[in-house]
């Protein structure tokens, strides 16, 4: 099994519960259909990562040791899979003008991140200011996602909103079944055509996990691009809906080891796979929670994606 990631520097419900027996969870962009959560014949794939007490990734666990719950109603787990296998990873970096002090170190990680990639895996990247643009389409071919990294500039307004809304729908073209996107920012969206509503929506309607690094931090007064505000949480709001994480990034010494940190827990995931009891093409929106059985003593965590919208015929 594959999977596809999305990263982003600025984070359909996680559900993370410590317990030793735990309950889960291009310039303008055209509006993307609707990503359910996948399905691969009869089968609905869930994402979940295991963490243990001090938050690092848990592997070698069985399938027997996982119970799913679609709806309350137990359902058969007909896969699990956690080997490291080629993802598909899409980046969104923010490079506007607030982001000035800060595109160095956006580059050095981005680019720590591509080198330790697996050969195999296929990234894609979107760069955003006012307007966001697929900058490099999916490829395997890290040099033409390198060669972008170092020309990055920073400039202009930040349109979040539509830079999340252009990468899902770039990713609907991945080859991989694993999948992640990663957010790169340092701010709240101040330029989008794509609303908060709509994007916590789609948030509901894709089918992996999103991953945010936030770099914000009290503008100075000389940049002209400076709003001073509060701690942004429109990262926050958002991607958990995906399964994935936000990262809030103080330290920027701290960033590549961040990117590090994703990368590993991107590539140590559950893939799990059921066929659900209840196969209506009706739209409608289904809950998803998991168990995991642990020895005694032995405090784990699981975050996965809270559910997934069924098709319509």
């Amino acid at each position: 099994m594959t999977r596809r990631f999305v990263i982003a520097f600025h984070h359909f419900g996680l559900m993370a519960v410590a317990l030793p027996i735990l309950s889960l969870g291009q310039t303008s962009p055209t509006r993307p259909v609707p990503t359910n959560l996948r399905v691969q014949s009869d089968l609905v794939l869930i994402n979940a990562l295991v963490t243990d007490s001090r938050g690092r990734p848990v592997t070698g666990l069985d399938i027997s040791q996982f119970h799913l719950f679609e709806d309350g109603r137990e359902q058969t787990i007909k896969s699990c899979s956690s080997e490291d296998a080629p993802v598909s990873i899409g980046l969104v970096l923010d490079s506007s003008g607030s982001m000035g002090d800060k595109i160095e170190l956006l580059k050095k990680s981005s680019i720590q991140f591509v080198r330790a990639a697996n050969p195999a895996d296929e990234y894609f990247v979107v760069g955003f200011q006012a307007r966001p643009e697929l900058s490099v389409p999916l490829t395997t071919n890290t040099d033409r996602v390198l060669e972008f990294i170092n020309r990055i500039e920073a400039g202009g307004s930040t349109a979040l909103f539509d830079a999340i809304h252009l990468a899902v729908n770039e990713m609907r073209r991945a080859q991989y079944p694993r999948k992640a996107l990663i957010i790169v920012s340092d701010g709240m969206d101040n330029h989008s055509r794509y609303t908060e509503r709509e994007t916590k929506r789609l948030m509901s309607e894709v089918d992996f996990p999103i991953y945010g690094i936030s770099v914000w931090q009290p503008q100075r007064s000389g940049n002209r691009y400076a709003i001073q505000r509060q701690d942004p949480s429109t990262l926050e709001m958002l991607l958990p809906r995906s399964g994935g994480r936000v990262f809030a990034v103080r330290d920027l010494k701290k960033l590549s080891m961040t990117t590090e940190l994703i990368s590993v827990e991107i590539r140590n995931e559950y893939v799990l796979g059921y066929a659900p009891s209840n196969r209506q093409a009706n739209g409608k929106f289904h809950h998803v929670s998991i168990n995991i059985e642990s020895s005694p003593g032995r405090r784990l965590r699981i975050s996965h994606r809270s559910g997934y919208y069924a098709p319509v015929q």
